[in-house]
C-alpha cells in the first residue's frame, strides 16, 4: 500500500471532524485527507469486526459499503486507493474507536 499506516488520519482528526459536523447539526463529514463524504450517522457496527456505512465521492449519490476492520477490507477487497483506505479507517474509528 502506497499510503501506509502512517498516512491514515488519526483518531483525533476524525473525532474533530465528527464534532465539527455535530456542532453544525450535520451527520456528514469530509474524511480527513480526502474528498470523500462519510455519513457517520449511517455507521452501524457489525460485531465482531465489521461496519456498514454510506459515503459519497465528488458529489455522486451515496453508496453503501461494508468494512472488515480487522482484515482491512472494504466491500470484501483490500483498498486500492488512499481515499478508500481513509474511508475504511474513518468508519472503523467511528464504529469501534480504533482499527
Amino acid at each position: 500500500m502506497a499510503w501506509g499506516v502512517t498516512g491514515l488520519a488519526t483518531a483525533a482528526a476524525i473525532t474533530s471532524a465528527v464534532d465539527a459536523a455535530a456542532d453544525q447539526q450535520s451527520t456528514v463529514i469530509v474524511v480527513p485527507q480526502t474528498s470523500v463524504q462519510l455519513d457517520y450517522g449511517s455507521i452501524q457496527a457489525l460485531p465482531p469486526n465489521g461496519v456498514q456505512f454510506a459515503y459519497g465521492v465528488a458529489g455522486l449519490p451515496y453508496t453503501s459499503a461494508t468494512s472488515d476492520c480487522k482484515q482491512g477490507l472494504l466491500n470484501g477487497q483490500p483498498p486500492t486507493t488512499a481515499d478508500q483506505a481513509q474511508v475504511l479507517n474513518a468508519s472503523c474509528q467511528i464504529a469501534y474507536g480504533s482499527v
